[in-house]
């Protein structure tokens, strides 16, 4: 050991000079000895280490030294002179015999850290409790002694404790990154093998990390199913887990099956399960009550669970108040409220309607809330009416169809309008408010002309409450007489019309939806509602739905029953409260961007319960299509921050599908920027696009044939592919594919391919050497479809992402990614899906001529309705005009080319023919938009608008002598 010299402390020069002194510290049996100016004091070494004993000056330190007559300041000191006794002080302290002591302290903390890093890969959760030990001991010297004060051994352990305690992130992963690579090489044959082809380096990855959480995203076709048994079997051959300590889990049996038989065939060491969530909770709470827990057969079965519902609902309909709550949701609640004013566009507020088919109690489709409460309040008044019946007088002209009023009364010959017009007169933005009260005034003057009556309600009376009962005093007003009809006799006008019946599913799904949020006994029904702020709609559905969901409780505790969704809520009790002790140290779940958020709940509980518990999960959140079904994407996408310190592995190498699918279809779907970013590379490559589109109007040959478009996209298909094939026909709804005779006649037609159809939801996890997408239309039943939840039953279900169309942008991408060789897209782009049209007119690299496409197809952008904005103008059938393909609810029309009869385009105030060979042109009405045509008059040629009508007061008087158009 080298011996220590005592320590001078010596001011700097300029503060010698205006009279500090030097100081020494001198080394005696007695501990340390500060001496100054030829007094001796004893240091205080115990609290030498506090923060305060160092002031920064403007210049200068200075020290405070604590000694047995109080404090001793040092003053006008530089910084190297203040580091050089602190150093002088560590050296001291190793020196001595305490020091010596505190050595041995490092040298066990030190063993300990070499123990917690060579216990495998470096979790976040053993590098905090390194960093926390490496720390407090750092605390406690400056800097590591010099090795002369120090065996090698007892200052290699000093280094160690400082070099940890200073880690920062990129040494950290350097470490883990080391770790990986040595048993990558270590098991490289096992990894070569544990599959039919050798794992890619991402699958080895994903196999060796072993963070405390760890999500594997896996892009279609990249090899999930070979990751999850890779790192089974490689946790089991590293020694790291036995068998029986490793939980696999998917959601579906068969899904199960298949990865416990790919277990039992790749890896050696029997033992490892693969189970589903229903049976893990079956088997939980078996192992807690000693029994087999008892399955309703309602959870099974839903048909008999419909049925039970209709019977509980049936029985309910006996009791007054029960029954006036159907009454009131099914007449005035049963869509949720909307403000037509609140939309921007008529285009879009028409797909509102198309979506969700506002249908009165009679059975019309209306246009919006105000007249479905009409309609339903006449109804239920006992008052006849029709909607929106020909006016009885004669109103139609050459460019204009017959009056429609919204409401006729024919017992009593009035008419009913309903105004879209708030109190100021305003319309809503889509509507002209001129335009508007030029046509309110021309219905009220032929009204009054005819002698016909007329009772006027209004938009405004609609938001402010007050519809139904001013409506009510304008017809007792005007001699209508009320024969209310009875509850009775209401539902059996309901039940003729089918309304009853169709709430059975609605409130079986509500049950399901219910149960599956695991609600406790004691939990108000709004607090199981997402955001806990209901609607009036949801609040009237949910007094229908509770009774309901009440019985089937009772029904199930009569009979000692569970659901599935209890069977998962009493496996996560009996987790939670120590009942069942988890046998598992590794957690592997599949398809992760499914779960739901009582599943995830169960899992964390899993975790949470045994030290040390490693979570693998591999999904894709680009393919996250369950939400219907409870699944919530947040637990990927959000994975870190619902679970805690996460490593994610990106299996970004698919084996699938070619290069050029890959572009279109990562690229479509990352249009979501919620969605995670990856970059798929493919292992095929080709040369141009392997997506193609036909677009024309559906054709069918005979009644038997499904469509004749499918023929073509066939017959392209046989031309170029070898024998035995296989071709996906994927819709999003089953009634968009071939029936089993149609199938029969295809598999006829195209003997060499083998053709199968299925939905996209049903096709996940599958492929095909060829796809094509059916039913790439817009509407309510399109891809992507507008068909709405029940608001309530919206509110049950984890939050919607905000992008328009979230979860079928994913559904698409699934669809498209089913595809090894080529996909074929089928669409009318009159009534095009919004996706095909994204498609066009972003550019993505399509095939577009490998099948022969029409000008109206090919020029669908160019001929949109300019009236509601979101239609395409449609040839009529058997007429010379187009119509917007939004009608009836927009009733737009205009002429074709006069020369070749093909659309014709707007360009300023001009209409184009879209032939390019055909030169036609036609001027707009600068005043009111129509067209323009020559006429005679007494001067002679002059341009006339086509909307000219007499004396009538919606013509349009606009005349131009001359106008030329040049190209």
């Amino acid at each position: 050991m080298n011996t220590l010299e005592n320590r001078i402390i010596t001011p700097h020069w300029t503060m010698r000079l205006l009279g500090a002194r030097s100081a020494t510290i001198l080394i005696s049996s007695d501990g340390l000895i500060l001496e100054r100016a030829g007094k001796r004091v004893a240091l205080c070494t115990e609290n030498l280490t506090r923060e305060d004993v160092l002031y920064r000056g403007r210049l200068f330190f200075e020290l405070v030294l604590p000694t047995d007559r109080g404090e001793q300041r040092l003053k006008g000191l530089t910084k190297a002179e203040v580091e050089g006794f602190f150093d002088w002080l560590q050296d001291y302290w190793c020196w001595v015999e305490e020091a010596q002591k505190f050595a041995s302290e490092v040298q066990r903390c030190a063993e300990e850290i070499n123990r917690l890093l060579d216990a495998g890969y470096l979790r976040n959760s053993r590098l905090l409790k390194i960093r926390t030990m490496a720390r407090e001991m750092l605390d406690q010297f400056r800097k590591v002694p010099a090795v002369g004060f120090l065996d090698y051994n007892r200052h290699a352990d000093f280094t160690l404790v400082q070099q940890v305690a200073h880690w920062n992130d990129q040494q950290v992963e350097d470490f883990r990154a080391q770790y990986v690579n040595r048993l990558k090489e270590q098991f490289s044959t096992y990894f070569d093998q544990v599959e039919s082809n050798p794992l890619s380096e991402s699958q080895r990855d994903a196999c060796v990390i072993d963070e405390d959480n760890n999500l594997v995203l896996a892009g279609a076709g990249t090899g999930k199913t070979s990751a999850m048994v890779g790192r089974a079997g490689f946790l089991v051959k590293s020694g790291q887990a036995r068998p029986d300590q490793i939980l696999m889990l998917a959601f579906a049996n068969k899904a199960a099956r298949e990865m416990q038989e790919r277990l039992n065939d790749r890896v050696e060491e029997k033992g490892v399960v693969a189970s589903t969530f229903h049976k893990l909770g079956k088997d939980i709470i078996a192992s807690v009550e000693k029994a087999q827990p008892s399955i309703s057969p309602l959870a099974t079965d839903g048909a008999l669970l419909e049925k039970h519902v209709d019977q509980w609902f049936e029985a309910l309909l006996e009791i007054p108040t029960y029954r006036q709550w159907v009454l009131d949701y099914l007449g005035y609640y049963r869509y949720e409220e909307v403000n037509r004013f609140d939309f921007e566009t008529e285009g879009a507020y028409f797909e509102y309607i198309f979506a969700n088919e506002i249908r009165t109690l009679q059975g019309e489709v209306v246009k919006g809330l105000g007249e479905l409460w009409i309609a339903n309040h006449l109804f239920k008044l006992g008052v006849a009416y029709k909607y929106e019946a020909d006016y009885e007088h004669e109103t139609r002209r050459q460019d204009y169809r017959r009056y429609q009023p919204d409401f006729y009364l024919p017992d009593y010959g009035i008419y009913l309008e309903h105004w879209g017009i708030d109190r100021d007169g305003n319309t809503a933005p889509f509507v002209s408010r001129a335009k508007y009260q030029k046509g309110m005034a021309w219905k009220r003057r032929t009204h009054e002309k005819h002698g016909t009556r007329l009772i006027e309600t209004f938009h405004y009376e609609y938001t402010e409450g007050c519809l139904l009962t001013g409506l009510q005093k304008k017809l007792a007003e005007a001699g209508v007489q009320f024969n209310p009809r009875s509850p009775e006799e209401m539902l059996d006008t309901l039940r003729e019309f089918g309304a009853i019946r169709d709430l059975t599913p609605l409130l079986a799904d509500l049950l399901r939806r219910f149960k599956s949020n695991l609600p406790r006994p004691d939990q108000p029904w709004t607090e199981i509602v997402q955001g806990g702020h209901l609607s009036l709609a949801q609040q009237q559905a949910l007094k229908i739905v509770v009774p309901i969901y009440e019985k089937y409780d009772a029904f199930l505790e009569k009979n000692k029953h569970i659901d599935f969704d209890d069977m998962i809520g009493k496996a996560i009790a009996y987790v939670q409260g120590g009942r069942f002790v988890s046998p598992w140290r590794y957690i592997l779940v599949d398809e992760f961007q499914d779960i739901s958020e009582p599943r995830a709940r169960l899992v964390r509980a899993l975790r949470e319960s045994v030290d040390a518990c490693s979570l693998f999960c591999v999904g894709d959140d680009w393919q996250a299509i369950y939400r219907f079904t409870g699944s919530d994407i947040r637990f990927t996408t959000e994975f870190e921050a619902k679970f805690g310190a996460t490593k994610i592995t990106v299996l970004d190498k698919t084996f699938r599908f070619n290069n050029s699918i890959c572009d279109v279809a990562s690229r479509f779907v990352i249009e979501n920027p919620a969605q995670v970013k990856k970059a798929l590379t493919t292992h095929t490559m080709v040369n141009g696009s392997a997506v193609s589109l036909l677009r024309e109007k559906k054709r069918r040959g005979s009644e038997a044939d499904f469509d004749e478009r499918l023929d073509s996209v066939l017959a392209h298909v046989a031309e170029r592919a070898e024998e035995g094939s296989s071709v996906y026909l994927l819709g999003r709804f089953r009634f968009n594919l071939p029936n089993g005779t149609q199938m029969m006649m295809l598999r006829k037609r195209f003997p060499t391919l083998s053709i199968a159809c299925n939905t996209v939801h049903g096709a996940k996890g599958l492929e095909a050497d060829y796809v094509v997408v059916l039913g790439l239309e817009r509407g309510q039943y399109g891809f992507p479809s507008q068909k709405t939840s029940h608001s309530l039953l919206e509110a049950l279900l984890p939050a919607l992402d905000p992008f328009l169309y979230s979860e079928e942008r994913r559904l698409f991408y699934v669809a498209l990614t089913r595809a090894k060789q080529r996909v074929y897209l089928i669409g009318d782009m009159t009534n095009a899906s919004e996706f095909l049209v994204e498609l066009l007119k972003n550019k993505y690299p399509l095939a577009l001529d490998d099948f022969e496409t029409s000008l109206t197809q090919a020029s669908f952008e160019r001929i949109r309705c300019v009236k509601c904005k979101t239609g395409t103008l449609v040839a009529v059938q058997g007429k010379s005009f187009y119509g917007c393909s939004n009608y009836p609810l927009c009733n737009h029309t205009e002429s074709g080319c006069q020369a070749c009869g093909n659309p014709m385009q707007r360009v300023g105030r001009f209409k184009l023919c879209l032939d390019p060979d055909c030169e036609s042109w036609l001027p707009v009405c600068p005043k009111c938009g129509g067209d323009m045509v020559q006429r005679k008059g007494r001067y002679g040629t002059f341009w006339g608008c086509r909307n000219f009508r007499g004396g009538d007061d919606i013509s349009c008087r606009h005349t131009e002598n001359e106008i030329s158009f040049s190209s």
